[in-house]
């Protein structure tokens, strides 16, 4: 994989959007580039798209029923955790977060660029997806770094991963700050102790440029790291795949201590839906990249995973039931292990 001068990847990214991740090192998210349109004009409030997608519409087609007819948009049904509830819903309703990405520019105008920027990773990669699935194409080093890319983000992308940030700076501040014995007290011994805190918009508006520049600091190594995996495509036949509104799953390291965190970098495997009859797992084995069938038992096992790594709700086919036989959790809160050395 060849790398510019600036240390964004070359070869399969278009050289504005690599030059718009990558001068981010160079100034907070929060001020990211200019503006909307390739001339410079600033967007304004009539032109700037609110409603965000936090998981892309192209990928939560493939798991939903095309109307017949132009009008309208693809149905998916969505269910809440732990399964009490369950209703229909467009593609183009779910997993929407009112300025979910939003950045200013320098003069302090409200931008879309952060979500543009999302989008072209998005197009590329479900171009990418097409080819693997639809096609049954073999997999190109273009497609291959494009779907890590798209992953990459849509892990760090999350409405959970902002929580996840949002928690550990509360705990962070509440430790250094005036309450440290009251809030000590409730964490007897050394540990490790859970953290967890109930979030309001206003908590998650406040660290949205932080989770944005996270997502920016960790994009190379994420990308670099999923790129370098063996790749598994499993075509299923006859049973379904689900998704969810953290389709990007980390699976658990087998027997690793508690306190071990999963990260894009340190996991057991990677699993994304792709479609409602395939799935990719990224893992560090041995061999490289193959295509197999997936059997009953393999789809069960995926799909619980799958659901395991849900934050509130997954999304399925209106016409499937994949979700017979496997355990619902509660809904996922975020929260935050640490241990007392004093």
């Amino acid at each position: 994989m060849r790398r510019t001068a600036r240390g964004g990847l070359s070869g399969c990214y278009p050289g504005r959007l690599t030059a718009a991740f990558w001068s981010c090192h160079e100034r907070p998210a929060d001020t990211w580039a200019d503006t909307g349109e390739s001339n410079g004009t600033s967007v304004t409030d009539q032109q700037r798209k609110r409603a965000h997608h936090t998981v892309p519409r192209s990928h939560l087609a493939r798991f939903a029923r095309p109307l017949r007819t132009r009008r309208g948009h693809p149905q998916l049904t969505r269910v809440e955790l732990p399964g009490t509830k369950r209703h229909p819903i467009s593609v183009t309703s779910a997993t929407v977060e009112t300025d979910f990405y939003l950045t200013h520019t320098a003069n302090g105008a409200p931008s879309d660029a952060f979500e543009d920027q999302l989008s072209e990773v998005e197009a590329a990669a479900a171009a990418a997806v097409r080819h693997l699935v639809d096609d049954k194409a073999p997999l190109t080093q273009e497609d291959r770094e494009w779907i890590a890319a798209w992953t990459t983000l849509q892990h760090l992308r999350t409405p959970g991963h902002r929580d996840l940030l949002a928690v550990a700076a509360e705990l962070t501040g509440e430790i250094t700050g005036r309450s440290i014995g009251a809030e000590l007290d409730h964490f007897p011994g050394p540990g490790p102790h859970t953290y967890t805190r109930h979030l309001s918009r206003e908590d998650r508006e406040r660290h949205r440029t932080t989770h944005l520049q996270s997502m920016i600091d960790n994009f190379r190594a994420g990308v670099d790291t999923l790129s370098g995996r063996a790749w598994t495509v499993v075509f299923f036949q006859k049973k379904t795949l689900i998704t969810s509104d953290s389709p990007v799953t980390l699976l658990p390291i087998p027997g690793a201590d508690v306190r071990t965190p999963l990260s894009l970098t340190s996991n057991n495997g990677v699993l994304v839906p792709l479609d409602r009859r395939a799935a990719l797992l990224m893992e560090e084995a041995a061999g490289g990249d193959r295509v197999i069938a997936g059997t009953a038992q393999l789809n069960r096992r995926l799909n619980q995973e799958i659901v395991n790594g849900a934050r509130r709700c997954v999304f399925h086919h209106p016409d499937d039931d994949p979700l017979a036989g496997l355990v619902l959790p509660e809904p996922r809160e975020p929260r935050v292990m640490f241990e007392r050395v004093f």
